[in-house]
């Protein structure tokens, strides 16, 4: 199920009826979302992550005690007033959420990129000004309060959803290494392979799985696997919120 506008409210979900999210918002200061963050007022760091912060609020809210947010999120290199800035979008996302409720975890580091070479910016081979590639990005693991309990109709269902020990040993590990999406530098795209891996990580069968940016939606994964699925979309652009 797809509902067409913004996840800031989601007044179709009742408290504590989800019980794992699964997403990628918009990244603020890339320039790609500048217009979907323009169109709700926000036109500074602080602003953009605001409004994802709404969004983050009614997660907690519909997520079952013990249930699992994960969040696809880089930081953004810009220049602004002529200098050269890191917006660290993870860190403030994380320290956001924690004043929500939500307990960190450990996240993944999503390495999109590999065997780039001269890929430096700057000064070249003479120090200082030169900065690092930026071919990481990071993927939030959080969860609301302490560990899930399962009812023993769930506990059926959990060891029915148990991964191999192949699986475990290559999804647990903290750096993924995934080439990016083609055009997803002009689209909101994401290798399907990290949403199946997490879905598989951090939900059993029959689970209700939630996209608050849903873009295109990966309802069929879901599906597929025997979940449940309620995303939030804008009708007129799918990088808004």
């Amino acid at each position: 199920m797809i509902y067409y506008h913004s996840s800031e409210e989601m007044p179709e979900l009742g408290d504590e009826s989800v019980h794992c999210v699964i997403t990628s918002p918009p990244y603020p200061m890339i320039a790609k979302w500048d217009e979907c963050f323009h169109r709700q007022g926000a036109d500074s760091f602080q602003n953009m992550h605001s409004i994802l912060g709404t969004v983050w609020n009614e997660c907690y809210r519909v997520l079952v005690p013990g249930g699992i947010m994960c969040v696809n999120i880089g930081d953004a290199t810009r220049t602004k007033d002529k200098e050269f800035v890191c917006w660290p979008n993870y860190a403030y996302m994380m320290v956001d959420c924690m004043h929500i409720g939500f307990t960190p975890l450990i996240p993944i580091l999503w390495k999109k990129i590999s065997n780039r070479p001269n890929a430096f910016l700057g000064s070249g081979f003479q120090p200082v000004n030169a900065y690092i590639s930026q071919d990481c990005e990071y993927i939030a693991i959080m969860r609301k309060g302490r560990l899930r309990q399962f009812s023993d109709e769930e506990k059926v269902l959990r060891k029915d959803s148990s991964f191999t020990k192949e699986e475990r040993d290559l999804w647990f590990q903290q750096v993924w290494e995934i080439t990016g999406k083609m055009g997803a530098k002009k689209d909101s795209g994401w290798p399907v392979e990290i949403p199946y891996r997490l879905m598989r990580m951090f939900s059993i069968k029959t689970d209700i799985i939630l996209d608050p940016f849903c873009g295109n939606g990966n309802e069929f994964l879901y599906t597929q696997w025997d979940r449940s699925f309620v995303g939030y979309e804008v009708t007129d652009a799918k990088i808004n919120p």
